[in-house]
């Protein structure tokens, strides 16, 4: 509602009860439209349960009349000034408006809440969404107290993760996001393993997206992936600063460690321009997408959807398509398979990167002097680059074209490389690659893409810390140095940590998936639980025919994957032990 701090010290004698009376009216408010628009959307009910659900809406409706009330008495009692009311007395002169209007046209009918009018459902539908906006910044303020103030930065990204999770589960469970009419047509295993491949940006599935999800939970599947590529703990520090909560300097170390950013006053700026990349590399993958979807199917409604669809789905590097063969039937079209391969590449340099080339080319534009570029950014350029054709190598020597022009073969072998690192879209069956390619897709899938972006694996500044570190050793030379700089040995520890948590752990689910499912190939196994830590989403097919307990494996690795196998240690781990002395040096023999 406004601005009401007289909820905080209620003012005056009975200002406690007023108080109190706000809040349950406000919770009542919030309950009912939250669970009225729940079972409007994911339920198929009959007409005798939506005529109930009309007097629950007219019941809020009411609740929202008692709370402007006491909302302006308030502000009349205190002399608060009442243009924070302005949206909310707007609201209750329509719906006058509308009362009037309705007893001047039928004059001989009583008015019943139920009337067929066009405006008095917008006026519910606006109303539906001012309360749920209500709640949500409750939720906030409620959640920003547990997580900033109680749980480290790790912990706080691995939690929000797994509630993320399991609201898509609930969402995924509803009738009508699948094709079963009064029943859910998945089950709860099934649907989880849906939410959280599409929260950590992965793309294994074990139902057909195209075939087992309506519209309805197709739309709720792009929506996890959004909120899971860009990071639900980004959505907060967006949420934090756009309503003036940045003053606090907890929550501004807090939302600086999660992005992987040097520099607090740089933060809000930095989400600004995450928010605004997102929306524009989004919007133009659209077009192009749309564009090429309506060449074959000349329906620009059903192009359009596929095309937000599969541009959000790119550009978080989750994999997900609305086709069941993915995109397999458009490996001839330059069109989608380059715009494709251009939001994967976007999405998966990581934010920090493309935060860095924004601000350069920025500077570029408008006249300005321009720095260099960071190390970071010079390294995951340079590592990506060497990925990218290295892998582009494989595919195209490995793979059988036979049934390919040399068009497809260059767009497929290219797509691949890009695919592989993260992204997990596929336009040929992964059948036609020779054995040894699949293990380099593996390595691919391992490595991953960059930090602080929406991919997984140990990440491409990971593999080329170790690189360097390598290169140094074999040479002689006491300290790591890339290009002209020397690495503070810190993030030479953390890398060597990295790559041994994920190897253990991608080792570990491997020797648990082979338990669980006895009679498959370990080889496809392994691939299969590389593509989960990694987040990558391609599959040699056996992930729909796993059994309940090898799903459970993949799910846990998934997750992990995404979160980060160091950040979920760091997040259970409560405080730092930081040692106040030093033993004497001693060494061991290596090799």
């Amino acid at each position: 509602m406004a601005k009401s701090t007289w909820l905080v010290s209620p003012p005056g004698p009975g200002g406690k009860w007023r108080a109190s009376l706000y809040r349950g009216a406000l919770a009542v408010a919030c309950v009912l439209t939250t669970g009225s628009l729940i079972l409007q959307i994911g339920f198929a009910f009959p007409d005798a349960v939506h005529a109930g659900l009309i007097w629950v809406n007219f019941l809020v409706v009411c609740l929202f009349f008692i709370l402007v009330i006491m909302e302006t008495a308030q502000a009349i009692r205190t002399r608060r000034p009442i243009r924070y009311l302005i949206f909310e007395l707007f609201l209750i002169l329509f719906l006058i408006g509308e009362f009037v209007f309705l007893r001047s046209r039928y004059s001989g009918e009583p008015w019943r809440p139920g009337s067929s009018v066009i405006l008095i459902q917008i006026y519910l539908l606006v109303l539906q969404a001012y309360f749920i906006w209500v709640l949500i910044r409750r939720g906030y303020e409620a959640g920003r107290r547990l997580f900033f103030l109680s749980f480290t930065p790790a912990a706080t990204v691995s939690l929000s993760f797994i509630l993320l999770i399991l609201i898509g589960t609930a969402l995924l469970m509803l009738p009508r996001a699948t094709h079963g009419g009064l029943v859910p047509n998945i089950s709860f295993l099934d649907a989880l393993f849906t939410s959280t491949s599409a929260v950590c940006v992965t793309g294994l599935t074990v139902v057909d997206t195209a075939t087992r999800f309506s519209q309805l939970g197709q739309i709720f599947i792009v929506l996890l992936i959004q909120l899971g590529g860009f990071g639900i703990m980004t959505f907060v520090g967006i949420f934090m600063f756009t309503f003036g909560q940045s003053s606090s300097l907890r929550g501004r170390l807090v939302m600086q460690d999660i992005l992987v950013r040097e520099g607090g006053q740089q933060v809000a700026s930095f989400l600004r321009i995450m928010l605004l990349n997102t929306f524009l590399f989004e919007l133009v993958g659209t077009a192009f997408l749309a564009v090429g979807f309506y060449s074959r199917w000349h329906a620009w409604p059903d192009a359009f959807f596929a095309a937000v669809f599969h541009s959000v789905s790119a550009f978080c590097n989750a994999g997900f398509s609305t086709f069941s063969n993915n995109l397999e039937s458009f490996r001839d079209s330059p069109l989608i398979v380059l715009t494709v391969s251009s939001l994967i590449i976007a999405g998966g340099i990581g934010f920090t990167v493309q935060y860095e080339l924004t601000m350069r080319v920025f500077h570029f534009v408008f006249g300005k002097r321009t720095s260099p570029l960071s190390l970071h950014t010079r390294v995951v350029l340079r590592v990506t680059a060497v990925l990218l054709a290295g892998g582009m190598l494989a595919v195209w020597w490995g793979g059988d074209w036979s049934r390919s022009t040399w068009l497809e073969t260059l767009l497929a072998s290219f797509f691949h490389s890009v695919s592989a690192r993260t992204a997990g879209f596929n336009t040929i069956p992964l059948a036609w690659l020779a054995p040894w390619t699949i293990v380099i897709l593996m390595i691919l899938m391992f490595i991953g893409g960059a930090p602080g972006g929406t991919a997984g694996g140990i990440k491409v500044s990971t593999a080329g810390m170790l690189y360097y570190s390598t290169r140094s050793l074999l040479k002689g030379r006491p300290h790591i140095e890339i290009m002209g700089r020397t690495i503070v040995q810190q993030a030479v520890h953390t890398a060597f940590v990295v790559s041994g948590l994920a190897t253990a752990f991608v080792a570990l689910s491997a020797i648990a998936l082979v338990y669980a499912e006895p009679e498959q190939d370990f080889l496809v196994l392994l691939f299969e639980v590389l593509s989960a830590f990694g987040t990558v989403g391609l599959s040699l097919g056996v992930t729909p025919e796993l059994s309940p307990l090898g799903k459970m494996i993949l799910i846990l690795t998934m997750y992990v994957g995404r979160v980060g196998p160091l950040t979920l240690v760091l997040g259970l781990i409560k405080k730092k032990d930081e040692a106040l002395y030093t033993y004497p040096s001693g060494t061991i023999v290596i090799g």
